[in-house]
C-alpha cells in the first residue's frame, strides 16, 4: 500500500515534470516564431532596400552616361562651330553636315529642306521613300514647322496623336525624329530633320539641346554669309558709282582745265590787243594836253586829265588779267629765292605812305631786323602792294592799319590787319574769286582782280593765304612763307 501511494507520487511527479517541460517547449516556440516574425520583416526590408540601392545605382548609371554623352556631344559641337565660323559660303557650310557630324549628335539620318520649295539642300541615309513620306508632313504641317522657335525642336512623339501624321510615318517605316527650323533673320530658311536616334533609350532632352544649338549656330552662320555678300555687292556698287563719279571728275577736271586754257588763252589775247589801242589813246591824250597838236583849251586839258586816268586804270586791270593768265597757264618764270622780307615790306610801305598820309591813317609796322623766306620778289611785292593797297581803301580816314611778322611752325607769317570796314562772314571764302566785290565795297572803287591775282601768287609759292574779318570791326589777311636757314 504504502509503495502504490509512493509511486502514485512518482507518477504524478513525473506528469507534472512533463507538463512544465511541455509549456517550457510551447513557451520557447512562440518566442522563436515571433523571433522568426522579426527576421523575416528584417529582411523583407533590407531586400526593399536593396531594390531601392539596385534602382538608384540603375539611375545614376543612366545619368552618367547620359551626362557623358550629352559632354561628348558638346565637344563634338565646339569642334564643328570652331569649324563653321570660317566659312563664308552657304554652299561649303552645308557640305561640311555629313554623316560623321550627324552620328555625332547621336542620328544615324540626316535631311535639309529649302523652306521655300521643299527641295533637298543635304541628305545622309534618308531613302526616297523616307524623304517623299517627311516632304509630305512637312507640307501638311508647315503652319505648325513656321511659328516653331528653334529653341524647341519638334519630335515624332508630337505626332503620335495625329492619325494623318501616323499613317504617313509608319508607312515609310520611319522610327523617330527631331524636326529643327533654322532661321535667317527673321525668317524661316531651313529645316533640319535627324532620324534613328543611336542610343538605346531613344531621343533624350540632350539630342534636342545639341540640335537647337547647332540650329541656332547654323542660323548665325547664314545670317553672317548673308551680311558679308550684301557687303561684298555694295562695296561692288560703291566701288562702280566711285569710279563712275571718278571718271566724271575726271572728265569734268579735263574739261575746266580746257574751258580755263581757253579762258587764259582769250585774256591774253585781248589783253594784248587792249594794250596797243591803250597805248595810242594814252600817246595821243598826253600830246593833246601838251599842246603838241595845237592850243586847246583849258576845260579840253581838264578832261583830257580824266581820260589819260581812266586809261591808267584800264592800263592796270590790262595788266592783271596777263598776269593772271600767265600764272595759271604756267607761262610766267617764277624765280623763287631766299631773299630777306623786311626791306621789302618797307620798301612797299613807302611806296604807299602818301595814299596813307592823305586819308589821315595811322600805319604799324611790326616787324623783325631781318627775315629770310622763300619768294620770288616781284610777285611778292604785287602781293604786298595789292594788301596793303586794300587796307588802305577800305579804312576810313582817322583808321589804323599794322603790318606784322612773326615765325611759327618754321614758317613766316605776314599780316595786315587794318580798322576799314570789313567783310561778312558769307563773303570770306568768296573774296579771292575774279571779279567778286562784296556789297560793302562796291561804292569804292575797284575791279576785283587783286586778291584773285594774290591768290595765285601765293599758291604757286606752295603756301596758304587767309582772311579773318567783321564788319564795321576791321580785317585781317594772313599768308605764310617758307623761312631760308641763313648760308
Amino acid at each position: 500500500m504504502g509503495i502504490t501511494i509512493l509511486n502514485m507520487y512518482i507518477l504524478a511527479g513525473f506528469v507534472i515534470f512533463l507538463v512544465c517541460l511541455l509549456l517550457l517547449i510551447i513557451s520557447k516556440n512562440n518566442s522563436l516564431e515571433e523571433r522568426i516574425r522579426v527576421l523575416n520583416r528584417e529582411i523583407e526590408e533590407l531586400e526593399h532596400q536593396a531594390k531601392l540601392i539596385i534602382k538608384s545605382d540603375i539611375k545614376m548609371r543612366f545619368y552618367q552616361e547620359e551626362m557623358e554623352d550629352k559632354r561628348k556631344k558638346l565637344i563634338m559641337l565646339k569642334s564643328i562651330l570652331a569649324t563653321f565660323i570660317n566659312i563664308l559660303d552657304e554652299k561649303e557650310l552645308f557640305s561640311k553636315l555629313d554623316e560623321e557630324i550627324i552620328n555625332g549628335i547621336g542620328f544615324k539620318k540626316g535631311l535639309i529642306f529649302n523652306y521655300s520649295n521643299i527641295d533637298i539642300v543635304s541628305n545622309i541615309n534618308f531613302s526616297s521613300s523616307e524623304i517623299i513620306a517627311f516632304r509630305d508632313i512637312v507640307k501638311k504641317k508647315i503652319d505648325i514647322i513656321n511659328s516653331l522657335n528653334s529653341i524647341y525642336p519638334l519630335s515624332s512623339s508630337y505626332f503620335k496623336n495625329d492619325e494623318e501624321i501616323k499613317v504617313i510615318i509608319e508607312k515609310a517605316g520611319i522610327k523617330d525624329f527631331l524636326l529643327c527650323p533654322i532661321n535667317v533673320g527673321s525668317r524661316l530658311y531651313v529645316i533640319f530633320l535627324v532620324s534613328e536616334c543611336i542610343l538605346p533609350f531613344g531621343i533624350t532632352s540632350v539630342e534636342e539641346e545639341v540640335l537647337s544649338i547647332l540650329c541656332m549656330y547654323i542660323g548665325q552662320c547664314l545670317d553672317n554669309i548673308r551680311l558679308l555678300e550684301a557687303l561684298y555687292y555694295a562695296g561692288e556698287e560703291v566701288e562702280s558709282k566711285v569710279k563712275e563719279k571718278t571718271f566724271q571728275l575726271s572728265r569734268s577736271l579735263k574739261e575746266i582745265e580746257e574751258v580755263n586754257k581757253l579762258k587764259s588763252e582769250f585774256i591774253s589775247s585781248v589783253s594784248h590787243e587792249l594794250r596797243a589801242p591803250l597805248t595810242a589813246i594814252k600817246g595821243f591824250s598826253s600830246l593833246l594836253s601838251l599842246d603838241k597838236f595845237g592850243n586847246i583849251p583849258e576845260e579840253a586839258k581838264r578832261k583830257l586829265k580824266i581820260i589819260e586816268e581812266n586809261v591808267d586804270k584800264l592800263v592796270d586791270i590790262v595788266n592783271t588779267l596777263l598776269d593772271i593768265s600767265r600764272i595759271e597757264s604756267k607761262r610766267i618764270e617764277i624765280k623763287i629765292f631766299p631773299l630777306d622780307l623786311i626791306p621789302l615790306i618797307k620798301d612797299v610801305s613807302e611806296l604807299l605812305m602818301p595814299q596813307v598820309v592823305s586819308k589821315n591813317l595811322s600805319f604799324v609796322l611790326d616787324v623783325p631786323q631781318e627775315l629770310r623766306v622763300y619768294m620770288d620778289r616781284d610777285l611778292m611785292e604785287r602781293v604786298l602792294i595789292n594788301i596793303i593797297n586794300n587796307a588802305i581803301k577800305f579804312t576810313p580816314s582817322g583808321g589804323k592799319i599794322w603790318v606784322k611778322c612773326e615765325i611759327k611752325d618754321n614758317s613766316a607769317i605776314v599780316s595786315v590787319r587794318d580798322t576799314g570796314i570789313g567783310i561778312a562772314k558769307d563773303d570770306l571764302d568768296k573774296v579771292f574769286k575774279e571779279f567778286y566785290r562784296t556789297a560793302h565795297s562796291k561804292s569804292i572803287a575797284g575791279t576785283g582782280l587783286g586778291l584773285s591775282l594774290v591768290k595765285r601768287i601765293i599758291d604757286t609759292h606752295g603756301e596758304r593765304i587767309w582772311v579773318e574779318s567783321e564788319l564795321n570791326k576791321g580785317t585781317t589777311f594772313y599768308f605764310t612763307l617758307r623761312l631760308a636757314k641763313h648760308e
